[in-house]
């Protein structure tokens, strides 16, 4: 016997089902995010005590985090090139039957 884990098909199904769900959770997380920071907007965030510049600079990151939850859900086209051949997938229902029992 290797040392080690044997790779087997339980072993490897539970390990996608880990990381699907695992996907799922940061896209929650960073949808959760942008809509905190999209509620406070640049005042609210300066409040917070940001400055001006790092206020617009967090609000930027947090709608790329967004724009990521998009193509995930399947709201954001991705792909193509000059406009052509673009398309929507949502990676979150197809991922779905790996996650197990929730």
């Amino acid at each position: 016997m290797s040392a080690g884990n044997p790779v087997t098909a339980a072993a490897l199904n539970q390990r996608l089902g880990q990381v699907a769900v695992q996907m799922r959770q940061v896209m929650e997380a960073a949808s959760d995010l942008f809509k905190v920071a999209n509620g406070l907007g640049t005042g609210g965030l300066q409040a917070a005590g940001l400055s001006s510049g790092d206020a617009s600079d967090y609000e930027l990151k947090a709608g790329y985090l967004n724009t990521l939850t998009g193509v995930y859900y399947g709201t954001v086209q991705q792909g193509g090139s000059g406009g052509t051949g673009a398309s929507v997938f949502n990676f979150d229902n197809a991922l779905s039957t790996t996650w197990g029992a929730q």
